[in-house]
């Protein structure tokens, strides 16, 4: 393979140019009643033998780049798709489960299963095998992630039609009835390729609502002389809301948001009540307007769903409904009720 030729140069002019600079020193050291021819001759021989190994390494990896610098894909990573069944080749051991992976196909413009097989021991997470069907069954499987370890949240889909982490979620535990699991990307958002899906959106409305702490001071704000202390009744009020990790499974689960995409959606409403629920915080009353709408607090139904997936243990459904409570408190000390 051309990579393989790409490292030999590299090893050759690690080698090649200290056997050069000695070649230099000995011409030197033995012409030296003729030290003039000697330093050209020695000079004009390393400075061919550099520009040989730059001119054959340029070669490789810049002439020859569109036929792959870096060498092709090991032949063990791009197996036919009769392989996808075989699990002969993945390491480890394990038991041998079906993974029917839910794909759209941009050329019919349809969803399409695609069956593969992983080795799963009881350690395994759908994440787990979903890398190992990529290493080595199928390169062109893509999904999001990142800690692996249920903290930045990149790795939400959808597992036998439940949103999960598919870090944290047991390959074994998660087999339907048949011993199978079915993988698809998450309807809350849209979708981008296979398991990845469009969070633009969604930082889009958690961005719009104000979920960030807001003091009327902006200079104290960033320049405090004290610390803001609190009791821990203060704290226990706001503290249970603010494990979100913004990985967007409440809004998958979410029947409003997946019949109204304007609907601001759980996430970013549960935050609003996080901050301004917060003691320190100034802005709740801003917040309250903006979210005093059909496609704010009032839009949810109170399914609960959001609360049920939520991987954090955060309580959307009733920061949401505690939001509503407030939005009334504020409407009616504004005295804009009708009187009859």
């Amino acid at each position: 393979m051309r990579g393989s030729r790409v490292a030999i140069w590299l090893y050759a002019g690690m080698i090649g140019v200290p056997i050069l600079l000695f070649v230099f020193l000995v011409l030197n050291f033995v012409s030296a009643p003729y030290s003039a021819i000697g330093m050209r001759a020695s000079l004009a021989l390393a400075a061919m033998g550099m520009i040989a190994l730059g001119a054959v390494g340029m070669d490789e990896v810049f002439l020859h780049r569109r036929e792959g610098a870096f060498g092709e894909v090991p032949k063990q990573l791009v197996l036919p798709a009769v392989m996808r069944e075989n699990t002969k080749h993945i390491p480890g051991k394990g038991r041998i489960i079906t993974v029917r992976i839910k794909r759209f196909n941009s050329t019919t413009k349809n969803f399409e299963t695609e069956t593969y097989r992983a080795k799963a021991d009881e350690l395994q997470t759908v994440l787990g095998a979903l890398l190992d069907i990529k290493a080595y069954s199928d390169p062109t499987l893509s999904m999001r992630y990142s800690c692996r370890m249920g903290i930045c949240g990149s790795c939400g889909m959808e597992v036998n039609g439940k949103p999960v982490l598919a870090c944290e979620t047991n390959l074994l535990s998660s087999l339907d009835t048949n011993g199978e699991i079915e993988v698809q990307p998450m309807h809350g958002h849209p979708l981008l390729k296979d398991l990845v899906t469009d969070f633009d959106s969604f930082f889009e409305k958690h961005k719009s609502v104000g979920a960030n702490l807001y003091r009327k001071d902006e200079k104290e704000q960033y320049e405090a002389k004290r610390i803001y202390k609190q009791t821990s009744g203060q704290t226990e009020k706001f503290l249970p809301y603010s494990f979100c990790i913004m990985c967007g499974l409440c809004l998958d689960a979410c029947p409003v948001v997946n019949s109204n995409p304007n609907f601001v959606g759980p996430q970013a409403l549960s935050q609003v009540y996080r901050y301004n629920a917060d003691s320190r915080d100034q802005g709740a009353a801003n917040r309250l307007v903006g979210i005093d709408s059909i496609d704010g607090v009032w839009g949810c139904e109170f399914a609960g769903s959001c609360s049920k997936v939520c991987p954090k243990g955060v309580d959307p459904a009733s920061a949401i409904q505690l939001l509503k409570g407030d939005a009334m408190k504020g409407f009616f000390e504004k005295g804009d009720v009708d009187e009859e």
